[in-house]
């Protein structure tokens, strides 16, 4: 049980840093750079980067429910051997 807990865990942890990664690069976009500024959001392919918003933060749910599910077993087991 322990294993799964480290395993969700860490992979809420990677999806919640992707999310941050994508969501820098949408708030970059158009943000002026020293004396040069970034191309506009048209020039900028953002439907990769949605879909990385979107599949971190599906894989932190998926994750969070399998961190509940084996809280929930491990509780089941000690009421088993109490």
């Amino acid at each position: 049980m322990i294993d799964a807990l480290q395993i969700a865990t860490a992979g809420m942890t990677r999806a919640t840093d992707r999310f941050g990664t994508a969501a820098q690069k949408v708030a970059a976009i158009g943000a002026p750079v020293g004396d040069a500024a970034l191309p506009p959001a048209a020039q900028v392919d953002l439907s990769s980067t949605v879909a990385d918003l979107i599949e971190s933060r599906t894989s932190f749910a998926l994750n969070a429910a399998v961190a509940r599910t084996a809280d929930r077993m491990s509780g089941q087991l000690l009421d088993i051997k109490a």
